[in-house]
């Protein structure tokens, strides 16, 4: 169980009852301590008093035995009532007539009744060892060998207190216990060779403790009721306390906190009877409400503003969209115009055009005209195809804008293709006095091609090549398959004059030309090669170039594998 689940309220009674369990558990076994403590220094006192008084007695006797055994005429009569039998005798007088034991013992007793137990053994032996100890005692219980044999007939093994004290040996004990050692003294027993250094015997103190522990009991309960009652009443009064000035503010926070989650923002706590650090938390919420509420106030202020200023953007959008919407009819209107216009002027100038270069062919072919003549049929022929392949371009141009322009994919031939091109090239470098050469090699395979944008393509090329090959130059017209690739390679090259790195991706686009100034020596629309590029992407094709200023350039259309048509003989 997570600790989050429990209240704050179930915690605290859980934690005070747990130190109230432990308080009393631990107040129990101090006062126990305590008290048996206090029981065994006050036995231990009584103990001492009644050693006293048997000293006492013993000393008595040994002080008046001059007395006793003298008559009146001064006549020594010895009557047997020596310090040893008067003290044995009053303690059993005094043991008669209650439950505590008083005797005399040693190792070595003049009596059976007198031989020391387990318990007078120990005391013994450390009187004998310890020179300076005149005393041993402590509670002994459920142990007969150490209950002393007066009470065991009655108690069977009940706790006691024992006690025993040393009786050191004095001059008087001499006469009786001294040496030598085996002499039979006045009482008619053997002395025990003791010396003034010996231990004569000790006095042995037996107190039942069934009132004591009885006592002990009573003032334990008594102890640990007072204490419960003390310790209830202090943890009414602390949770009680805690209640009053932690529990019920955290509960009002608590739900003040949830009408915040719901959106009340403005709310207020009265911090009246609460403790200061409580006191102070509900003053700061109290602030966050106010700021919450405040920031909550121009945040709406705020969002209707943006919101208006919204309303009027989309308003400026929907009046710009129509502006545009007619801006844009306007232009397709115009751009229909210009079509129409392009179709018809192009439409008028290449029938006028094809009669032209018609006419100058029949008047180059008729024999009759003299060199002047032929020279300048020749150039309006030049001229003429120059311009009709100009509007062509344009008209292209239009149409790929347009999306108009149309793609026919079927089988092609590139041998014929090659071979077609060579014928429309080959009169164009007889003029300009250029070598040109064709290869097709065995293994190229039939593709699948638009066959009149693939014949353009290789006269742009061609013508391209021509134009800028100076006399005496060589421009090849070349089909091979790719081995890596299985690609079909078709390369127009030239050893011209060449075209700058930084220009060889440029010169595809639309009217760029190398040389743009009016001074150039090469002519042309800057039409050619972004059509070159439009045919061969329309198709499926790329188009390359490879080229060095003065070494010349090689253009390749590189038709790829998917487009190549592979027929079985039959086929």
């Amino acid at each position: 169980m997570r600790i989050r689940n429990i209240s704050l309220r179930v915690v605290s009674l859980l934690v005070l009852t747990f130190v109230f369990v432990v308080a009393t558990a631990v107040f129990t076994l101090f006062d126990i301590r305590m008290q048996t403590q206090n029981m065994e220094d006050s036995l231990a006192e009584e103990a001492r008093t009644f050693a006293r008084e048997m000293d006492a007695v013993w000393e008595f006797m040994d002080n008046s035995q001059h007395t006793i055994n003298n008559t009146t005429t001064g006549v020594y009569e010895f009557k047997g009532l020596h310090c040893a039998i008067v003290g044995k005798s009053v303690g059993a007088i005094f043991s008669a007539g209650n439950n505590y034991s008083i005797r005399y013992t040693n190792f070595e007793p003049r009596r059976a009744q007198d031989k020391p137990d387990a318990f007078e053994t120990e005391a013994l032996a450390l009187f004998n060892e310890q020179k300076d100890t005149q005393e041993f005692f402590r509670i002994v219980s459920d142990d007969p060998a150490e209950v002393d044999r007066a009470q065991t007939s009655a108690d069977n093994g009940a706790a006691q207190f024992r006690y025993v004290q040393a009786l050191r040996v004095n001059e008087s004990c001499l006469e009786c216990h001294g040496e030598p050692a085996g002499e039979i003294d006045v009482t008619g027993f053997p002395k025990e060779g003791w010396t003034l250094d010996s231990v004569g015997g000790a006095i042995s103190i037996v107190i039942p403790l069934e009132q004591q522990y009885q006592a002990l009991r009573e003032n334990v309960v008594r102890d640990v009721g007072f204490f419960l009652l003390l310790a209830t009443f202090i943890g009414i009064v602390v949770f009680g306390l805690m209640t009053v000035f932690v529990l019920r503010p955290l509960e009002a926070m608590k739900r003040a906190f949830g009408e915040v989650g719901e959106g009340r923002l403005r709310q207020s706590m009265d911090d009246a009877g609460t403790a200061r650090e409580v006191a102070s938390l509900i003053d700061r919420f109290n602030v966050m409400s106010r700021e919450l509420s405040v920031t909550y106030e121009e945040l709406e202020e705020q969002v209707e503003a943006r919101t208006q200023d919204l309303r009027r953007a989309n308003e400026e959008l929907a009046a710009q969209r129509d502006n545009l919407e007619a801006l844009s009819e306007k232009l397709a209107k115009e751009s229909q115009v210009k079509s129409d216009l392009l179709s018809m002027v192009n439409h008028e100038l290449r029938t006028p055009l094809t009669s032209i270069i018609t006419l100058a062919q029949i008047a180059l072919e008729s024999g009759g005209a003299d060199e002047e003549e032929r020279r300048s049929w020749e150039e309006v022929r030049k001229s003429s195809s120059v311009l009709l392949g100009m509007i062509n371009d344009m008209l292209d141009i239009a149409r790929s804008d347009a999306g108009a322009m149309a793609v026919s994919m079927e089988l092609m031939d590139l041998g014929d293709i090659v071979a077609s091109a060579q014928s429309t090239i080959g009169s164009l470098a007889v003029g300009a006095r250029v070598t040109l050469a064709t290869t097709v090699a065995p293994d190229v395979p039939l593709v699948s091609g638009d066959y009149e944008k693939m014949m353009r393509i290789l006269e742009n090329l061609g013508s391209n090549a021509v134009k800028f090959t100076p006399a005496g130059g060589t421009v090849s017209l070349s089909a091979m398959r790719e081995e890596e690739t299985g690609d079909v390679l078709v390369t127009v090259s030239d050893n011209g004059i060449g075209i700058a790195k930084e220009n060889q991706e440029r010169i595809f686009d639309r009217f760029f030309q190398v040389d743009s100034s009016t001074t150039r020596i090469y002519g042309g629309s800057g039409l050619g090669l972004a059509l070159v590029r439009e045919y061969a992407a329309a198709q499926g094709y790329t188009v390359g170039v490879e080229s060095e200023l003065g070494c010349g350039s090689a253009f390749t259309v590189r038709i790829p594998v998917k487009a190549v048509v592979e027929l079985d003989e039959d086929e």
